[in-house]
């Protein structure tokens, strides 16, 4: 069961709770290169309501397996191009998301995430829900006969899809890509093929990759007075914020994604002098119901996720060490008389000696 986890700020008299979770992209890149490791090429950054995570590096992935979830996905293309090898419709597809694209998976569809080595993707899943129950299966080779599959309840992305694969690359069908003879005792107990807990989408038409930059000048009127929507899906909403802008204070049900695109924004919490300043790819979750409001500098673009219809559960406070689910970084305050927090001009945090 998920809970939802308020951050820790440091503070010269003690500590202080902050809804706000802030991450400089380039230097958690930089601290978890290592992670991006075939066969998944995967990195958490958050395991709450949202599981935020980014997919990529040096290599490229060892994927033949197809992946199916009760949610959706959410992609978005940072670095490079990726194909998306889906099953629509009963059929082979690849969808090929190129750099600066985004791609919305509704649930219940095989796919197969192919990424070429250096490039860097985005990837948001929802929480697994009691019920839901995952899959990792293989085809034999040029068809769509099924030749090994897995359900699992999955409860750490960034650990639980790997096991999955190892057990596929140690059973006969993985060694020989073949099925296993009937009747034949190959004395190792696996069920092969597992049934699914839910039937696939075999009905949807799946909308092509969408291009942020094109859609933008396309939208460029209704941007001038807020929040658009990019895409929205059965979980999630995608929004997108253009140019100088100031909102009016926002509350969303669920935790909050937001990600600085390019230019400079800033981030505050309605209720205190709680803010963050972002700059190009910083990263701010926050918890939900969270009263907040942002201000857009000039030539900023801002894209924001949310989960609406998420469960609504209680908050529980603790320090960033006590969170393990969590590999964000928090956001570490150092107050000064008048309550401010003091971030340099690109969000990055202001430790107190």
């Amino acid at each position: 069961i998920h809970q939802k986890v308020c951050f820790l700020a440091f503070t010269e008299g003690g500590t202080m709770a902050t809804p706000f979770s802030h991450t400089v992209l380039s230097r958690w890149l930089k601290e978890h290169e290592k992670d991006l490791k075939p066969p998944i090429c995967n990195k958490l950054l958050s395991a709450g309501q949202l599981k935020i995570m980014f997919v990529g590096g040096k290599e490229a992935n060892d994927r033949g397996d197809y992946h199916i979830e009760d949610g959706e996905e959410f992609f978005y293309m940072m670095k490079g191009d990726m194909c998306l090898k889906v099953l629509e419709k009963g059929k082979h597809r690849d969808i090929i998301i190129k750099e600066g694209h985004t791609f919305l998976l509704p649930p219940r569809i095989p796919h197969s995430p192919q990424r070429p080595a250096n490039s860097l993707g985005l990837v948001i899943e929802r929480e697994r829900q009691p019920g839901d129950m995952d899959a990792l299966q293989w085809f034999v080779k040029g068809t769509t006969d099924v030749l090994w599959r897995q359900t699992f309840l999955c409860s750490d992305l960034g650990k639980d899809l790997v096991k999955v694969v190892k057990n596929f690359k140690a059973s006969y069908e993985g060694k020989t890509g073949k099925k296993r003879p009937k009747g034949g005792n190959l004395n190792d107990d696996v069920k092969p093929i597992m049934p699914l807990s839910r039937p696939l989408d075999c009905k949807n038409t799946l909308a092509d990759p969408l291009a942020i930059d094109g859609w933008v000048k396309s939208n460029e009127e209704s941007l001038k007075k807020g929040f658009v929507d990019l895409c929205r899906g059965k979980d999630f909403q995608i929004q997108v914020a253009c140019g100088s802008l100031k909102t009016e204070p926002i509350t969303h049900s669920s935790e909050a994604f937001y990600y600085l695109v390019r230019g400079k924004a800033e981030l505050k919490e309605s209720s205190s002098s709680f803010k963050v300043s972002m700059a190009d790819s910083s990263i701010v979750v926050i918890a939900p119901r969270t009263k907040h409001f942002l201000l857009l500098g000039e030539n900023t673009l801002l894209m924001t996720l949310t989960w609406p219809n998420a469960p609504q559960e209680d908050c529980n406070v603790m320090t960033p060490g006590e969170a393990p689910r969590l590999e964000r970084e928090s956001v570490y305050a150092n107050f000064e008389e008048n309550g401010e927090l003091k971030l340099d001009d690109f969000g990055e945090r202001t430790d107190v000696s």
